[in-house]
C-alpha cells in the first residue's frame, strides 16, 4: 500500500488495490492503471512516477511513498463498485507525455479526480 502525502506531507489518500481510497473516509475516489490515475472523469488525470503523482499539466498533485508495515485487506463491496464505476466510464486511457515541473498545482488531489 502507498500513502499520497499533499505538499504539507500530511496523509490525504492511499493506493490500495489499485484504487485511490479517501484518508479519511475509506472511499474509492479515483483508480490506477499502469502507473495513470483516473477520477471521475473519462481520461487519464495524471501519472506517478518519480514518487510523485503528476497532473497531465506536469505540477505535482502528491508525494507517493510505501508503507511497509502495512498489511493488505480485500476491498469491500462499495469499494469495489465504486471502482467499477469509475473503469467503466474510461473512454481515453492513455494521455501525452508529461514533462514534470517542480511546483505544486493549485488544487487538491481530490479535487482533480471528481
Amino acid at each position: 500500500m502507498y500513502i499520497l502525502l499533499n505538499k504539507e506531507s500530511e496523509p490525504i489518500a492511499y493506493i490500495e488495490n489499485m484504487m485511490i481510497l479517501d484518508a479519511t473516509r475509506q472511499s474509492v475516489i479515483g483508480i490506477i492503471i499502469g502507473d495513470c490515475f483516473f477520477g471521475k472523469k473519462d481520461h487519464v488525470i495524471g501519472k506517478i512516477f518519480k514518487d510523485h503523482a503528476y497532473l497531465v499539466s506536469g505540477e505535482i498533485i502528491a508525494s507517493v511513498i510505501r508503507n511497509s508495515n502495512y498489511i493488505s485487506t480485500a476491498p469491500t463491496k462499495e469499494q469495489v463498485a465504486a471502482a467499477w464505476e469509475i473503469l467503466s466510464c474510461i473512454n481515453k486511457h492513455t494521455s501525452d507525455w508529461i514533462v514534470e515541473k517542480n511546483s505544486w498545482a493549485s488544487i487538491s488531489l481530490e479535487e482533480s479526480l471528481s
